[in-house]
């Protein structure tokens, strides 16, 4: 498996990002105390750093509660990949991830930063992803979400697990959802998106 420092900015929220995708999103972000408050200088990520967006995040699934709850920032070129280029200098996160099994879980999360948008969110994941050696197949498509243009990533790895993303707008300018799911099938990522669609 690769190392999850190669991946880049949220799933990572736990070591289920490791599992999800190593084309993931935040594993560079490691979890590491900072002061929420200060300039945007530095990556970091720690259960209440931003209690606001944590207050977005689903507190259940399938009866369960989430097997760990985080939030942080990404300010480094390095850790924010293709966003950089598309104009995005920073922003922050917050992820609710259950683990299901040996090779399945699930998490939920938000980021908000000036600038930011589905697609661009989408291009974070999929880039990497292209590119990543364990990745056999690889597509993307147009969707919705709670009648929201989406915008939605299917890996097939060479082990014959799979990961699903699902990039779409909050309704708040520069703040976008994601669902990421390891070996969850698509009946359930359905329901799981309707279950955590944006109100």
């Amino acid at each position: 498996m690769t190392n999850p420092r190669h991946c880049s900015p949220l799933i990572a929220l736990a070591l289920l990002v490791a599992l999800l995708l190593c084309a993931c999103s935040s594993a560079r972000v490691l979890t590491t105390s900072f002061d929420p408050a200060s300039a945007c200088t530095t990556d970091g990520r720690m259960a209440g750093a931003y209690p606001e967006l944590e207050a977005l995040l689903p507190t259940a699934y399938d009866g369960k509660t989430p097997t760990s709850v985080d939030s942080g920032r990404t300010c480094t070129v390095a850790a924010l990949g293709t966003l950089t280029a598309a104009g995005v200098t920073g922003m922050r996160f917050a992820g609710a991830t259950w683990s299901l099994g040996a090779s399945s879980g699930l998490t939920v999360a938000v980021f908000d930063g000036a600038g930011l948008d589905a697609a661009k969110m989408l291009d974070f994941y999929a880039v990497p992803a292209r590119t990543a050696s364990h990745t056999d197949t690889f597509r993307t498509l147009d969707t919705t979400v709670a009648g929201k243009a989406a915008k939605r990533l299917e890996v097939l790895n060479k082990d014959e697990t799979t990961n699903t993303i699902v990039v779409w707008p909050d309704g708040a300018d520069g703040r976008v959802r994601v669902l990421l799911a390891s070996d969850l099938g698509d009946a359930k990522v359905a329901a799981a998106l309707e279950l955590f669609a944006a109100p």
